[in-house]
């Protein structure tokens, strides 16, 4: 009887271990299975998040487009008729103040077309990109300073292809470009304007007014809302602006950080 009980004693002592290692071994198991089925439908999770997230942006990109469009073929082309009407009636009537404001008619017709080609630019998701904005300024230096015969010259190397931007920062950059180009004409009576663009971790334009007055920037501190705006923004879109006067040139120094778009995005199924 004690030979079967120390038997029956060693057989426990060699199964407990076992027993114990396969206990640990089925709890391992259960628990790296539960950890990867929980990892499973996390990821899907994200990735149908994700896929919500693009199906919602691409609705808004054609919700702009399709806005634009509208602005476009009946606004834009509205305004464009009223400034050729006003120019035909200018052409023909003879009274003195008639025409004044009829001249009067087509030059707001002029400027509320520019306007919207302006807003439909920005609304358009195609240019939502620096190739968009580059070439969007480029045409307006070129545009606006050979109507009022004014020398110029852009100065760009290559463009990214691979950087978009919002559509915040493409009109806000360019806002403020348009509003330096104009205050060199208007205020600091420059004799040719060159413009450079660069490109890093950020986006650079260097204005240089050449020929000019130029201006102190700290004359204009408390005098207008101005350079307070443009200032607001470039902080607005997390770019920056700064006045620097050379000998040769009145400069301004616009820059905005770039984001480069991330490589294997994600697509819809």
């Amino acid at each position: 009887m004690q030979q079967e009980d120390l038997t029956q004693i060693i057989l426990v002592s060699f199964m407990m271990p076992v027993l114990l290692s396969a206990l640990l071994i089925w709890f391992f198991i259960s628990f790296q299975r539960r950890k990867h089925r929980y990892e499973t439908e996390k990821k899907d999770a994200m990735l149908r998040e994700q896929a919500l997230v693009i199906q919602r942006q691409e609705a808004v990109q054609a919700e702009r487009n399709r806005i634009a469009g509208e602005m476009h073929d009946e606004l834009g082309s509205g305004l464009t008729l009223i400034k050729y009407l006003s120019d035909s009636i200018g052409a023909r009537v003879t009274d003195s103040a008639l025409q004044e404001d009829v001249g009067k008619i087509a030059g707001y017709s002029s400027g509320l077309v520019r306007n919207m080609s302006e807003i439909i630019w920005a609304m358009n998701s195609r240019f939502d990109n620096l190739e968009g904005l580059i070439s969007y300024v480029r045409r307006f230096v070129s545009e606006y300073l050979d109507d009022r015969g004014i020398e110029h010259r852009f100065v760009c190397p290559d463009v990214p292809k691979d950087v978009t931007l919002t559509v915040e920062k493409r009109r806000n950059v360019f806002l403020v470009i348009k509003e330096t180009i104009h205050n060199a004409v208007k205020y600091s009576g420059a004799e040719a304007i060159r413009v450079k663009v660069s490109f890093g971790d950020s986006l650079d334009f260097l204005i240089e007014e050449l020929g000019g007055r130029g201006f102190d920037p700290a004359d204009f501190k408390d005098k207008g809302n101005g350079l307070y705006n443009m200032q607001k923004r470039m902080e607005l879109v997390g770019g920056s602006i700064r006045y620097e006067r050379r000998p040769e040139a009145m400069c301004t120094h616009i820059s905005l950080p770039l984001e480069k778009q991330p490589t294997g995005t994600l697509k819809t199924p």
